[in-house]
């Protein structure tokens, strides 16, 4: 086509428009579709190009991390076993137990002591018997051992790699408790050692469970890698109702409120003190308490400590609701409403980031057409699940009132219809039952907050006992921090700095979870805390408590005085424990032979059921 010039046209319009290509002008709508297509052919070569790169770039920078982080790790480790090389400050009396907490994010070894099961004479007996003998563990500081990643992390590896990695893996822990137990070495297998998986393990498939577990065990049950005294029990993955009460448990034998209200038979009514445990963990939160009218219509954890007489507590735990799955969940759903070009490339925006902040991340929640969850995905999409995303805030700050929005969306209220109905609004989040929180007073309603809530307590530089309405006004400040002035005042308090990204997150989703989740009032208060009396506070204390107390109790026959029973006046005779052990048979099968004459005679008082099918009526 020939370009002219206009009469009317200035010379320098009509040189720029004559130098242009006019081709398309001709052009038939299939060949501008065809051309359409090309360009969008070059945009998915390029977005698949960069997804490669990005998420080739992310693991190496993931693995980079997790090489220093685990670094930090074994140096902390080496420091741990030169001090107790040194001094390992434990009791030649003293039995020990050990407890290694397999958590999502890392795995801890805690030495414990205790005094023997031993009863020595007749009273022992009786208090044993009747619920006031009770078995402590006391624990130092120096006896605890922590090395990363969470053991979870070993079920992406095949079977015939499985096993080393986890013996390298748990190798570490196993000789630091032997160095701390090094003066016991001809007793260490008499002590227990038991290996409990939290929220972590329970968010794998089954199979991978079992084939992590198994694994373990079968470790575990090789005397020459684990000396201890070991049952295929002993490891195993922890119910999330396990997890909550174990945690209150601990803490409250911590503050002395658990043991003296123990003792004895029956049914723990109106304790004179009891505190309430919150756990915010990384993969799922736990709350209990103890409901003084024991209303508890869901949740119900009965825990017995020692032999004969239990608790009532409201247990329960929200897996997938930890303060890692919370903000993996957060992230996805921010990805999820962007195009792949801008995920990829513009950055989605993330209203809790500090302002002039980006974020890099690698998610494999993907969401189904309702809007909710799922690991399903398509392959034509990603092959494995996983997906890039870059997350960024332009602005000078955070976006308090957006980031407090999305936080408290995680918790799906509306997920309480029915829970309002069935259970007359009694209900913390995503449709689960609970008990109103019992009103703070001299003996009730106080809460004790551990590991996460304990670190955002820190991190906002709160009091040890905050109210929620002091959570809020910390909240809204960190929120209103820029990149520069969050690394700031991280260093000025002496938190993380690889933390300083998720501050405003981490703070408004703490919360929610304890505003609009669990329901505590802004002139409530918390005590965020993380060692107690020296014992390291957590759900491995009341583990321990309880996994002692069901060890079998030993007799000791080097008394001559034990088990004395009179015939005549002045005249006694010793028992052993085997004569013992035949006196408590004997009564046993007594009791049996009174139980089924007394049901004989019972059903001589009835009328037999005809259980002959003639006797039943025919229909056609």
């Amino acid at each position: 086509m020939e370009v002219t010039k206009h009469s009317h046209e200035a010379t320098t319009s009509w040189e720029a428009h004559a130098s242009q290509d006019h081709s398309v002008e001709n052009d038939t709508p299939s060949l501008r579709h065809g051309r359409e297509l090309k360009s969008r052919y070059k945009l998915s070569e390029s977005l698949d190009h960069l997804k490669w790169r990005k998420e080739a770039d992310f693991i190496e920078n993931e693995e980079s991390k997790s090489e220093a982080l685990q670094e930090k790790y074994e140096k902390r480790h080496r420091k741990n076993m030169k001090i107790v090389r040194k001094d390992p400050g434990t009791h030649h009396s003293k039995e020990h137990g050990i407890m290694i907490d397999a958590g999502s994010s890392g795995s801890r070894l805690h030495v414990y002591e205790f005094d023997p099961r031993i009863l020595s004479n007749n009273q022992d007996v009786h208090d044993a018997v009747s619920g006031r003998k009770i078995t402590f563990p006391y624990a130092r500081s120096r006896w605890t051992d922590r090395l990363r990643p969470g053991v979870d992390s070993f079920a992406r590896l095949p079977d015939d790699k499985l096993e080393a990695a986890l013996k390298e893996y748990l190798a570490p822990l196993l000789d630091f408790a032997k160095t701390v137990l090094q003066d016991k070495n001809r007793k260490l297998h008499k002590y227990p050692i038991y290996f409990r998986a939290t929220a972590g393990m329970r968010i794998l498939e089954k199979n991978d469970r079992a084939r992590v577990l198994d694994t373990v065990r079968s470790l575990f049950n090789n005397k020459e890698f684990c000396p201890f005294m070991f049952e295929d029990e002993y490891a195993r993955v922890l119910s999330g109702e396990e997890e909550a009460i174990f945690g209150w448990a601990g803490i409250n034998f911590a503050m002395g409120t658990l043991v003296e209200a123990s003792e004895g038979t029956g049914t723990v009514v109106n304790p004179k003190l009891t505190y309430g445990a919150l756990d915010l963990g990384g993969a799922s939160t736990q709350i209990a308490f103890y409901e003084p009218h024991e209303d508890i219509m869901a949740n119900l954890f009965k825990l017995q400590i020692g032999q004969s007489k239990h608790w009532n507590v409201y247990a329960h735990s929200f897996l997938y609701f930890g303060m890692n799955q919370a903000r993996r969940r957060f992230q996805a759903r921010l990805a999820s409403n962007a195009t792949e070009s801008t995920r990829l490339i513009k950055g989605v925006q993330n209203p809790c980031l500090p302002g002039g902040s980006k974020q890099e991340v690698r998610l494999k929640i993907h969401f189904d057409e309702h809007g909710l969850e799922t690991f399903k995905y398509d392959p034509s999409e990603t092959s494995d699940g996983y997906y890039q995303a870059v997350l960024k805030n332009d602005h000078k700050t955070s976006n308090f009132e957006e980031c407090m929005r999305y936080t408290k969306d995680l918790l799906y209220l509306d997920a309480n219809t029915w829970c309002q109905f069935a259970h007359k609004g009694e209900c913390a989040f995503n449709g689960v039952a609970m008990p109103d929180l019992p009103a703070q007073s001299e003996n009730f309603g106080e809460f004790l907050g551990f590991s996460n809530i304990y670190h955002v307590w820190e991190e906002l530089d709160l009091p040890k006992r905050a109210s929620i309405q002091e959570l809020y006004e910390g909240t809204k400040s960190i929120c209103n921090m820029s990149r520069e002035d969050a690394v700031a005042y991280s260093k000025k308090i002496g938190a993380a700095t690889e933390t300083v990204e998720d501050l405003c997150f981490r703070s408004a989703y703490a919360y929610n979870l304890l505003s609009e989740g669990y329901g505590f009032k802004g002139d409530e208060y918390i005590t965020a805390t993380d060692v107690i009396g020296g014992l390291k506070v957590g759900w491995s204390l009341g583990a321990m408590l309880y996994e002692i107390n069901t060890l079998p109790w030993k007799i000791d026959d080097s008394n001559p005085n034990f088990f004395v029973t009179s015939t005549t006046a002045g005249e006694k005779h010793s028992i052993s424990g085997i004569a013992l052990l035949f006196v408590m048979l004997a009564a046993v099968v007594g009791l049996v032979i009174v139980g089924v004459r007394k049901c004989k005679n019972e059903r001589k008082l009835y009328e037999p059921l005809k259980t002959n099918a003639e006797s039943f009526p025919t229909y056609t």
